[in-house]
């Protein structure tokens, strides 16, 4: 899949968070690196499935349905997620969507980045508290207008995803 250039700043964003983990990196060149970045070119969600199955001790397998991981042969898969928290709702909501997940089958690892205080947050969630949600929705991490983490919900919602 190819990088959609308005989102080139935030790939770039996610990638020089764990680049340091990345199996090799100390052995690239970081002005080639840079130039690959801006033009879009790498896949900066594989590279943190890499950085992921280095610092978990998971195993990468690669199948039709994409990247998974799990620790052993008889633990479940599980997939990785980078997400940007962006405003919605005319300027009244502001929360990191983690899309794709209706035919996700094990835990969900994510990275979200919260642009306003430029902080990252990781999120190991479980299949349990995700398989109730529809196709034709996400899961959503809140946040406060101010890039503050909503930890508490705001309103009566079945699961609470600050809990993972």
């Amino acid at each position: 899949m190819a990088t959609i250039l308005e989102n080139l700043e935030l790939e770039i964003a996610h990638f020089d968070h764990f680049k340091a983990h990345l199996p090799g990196y100390e052995q690239l060149c970081p002005l080639t690196l840079e130039k690959l970045l801006r033009l879009g070119v790498l896949q900066v969600s594989t590279a943190f499935e890499q950085v992921l199955a280095r610092l978990g001790g998971h195993e990468l397998v690669s199948m039709d349905c994409g990247d998974l991981y799990r620790k052993s042969d008889k633990a479940p898969y599980s997939d990785a997620k980078l997400s940007c928290v962006r405003t919605y709702g005319y300027g009244k909501c502001y929360a990191a969507p983690v899309t794709n997940i209706f035919n996700k089958t094990g835990a969900l690892r994510v990275q979200v980045y919260e642009r306003k205080q430029g902080n990252f947050y990781y999120f190991v969630i479980p299949r349990k508290a995700y398989m109730h949600i529809p196709r034709t929705s996400n899961i959503e991490i809140s946040f406060l207008l101010d890039g503050t983490p909503r930890r508490i919900p705001s309103r009566k919602v079945n699961v609470n995803f600050w809990k993972y």
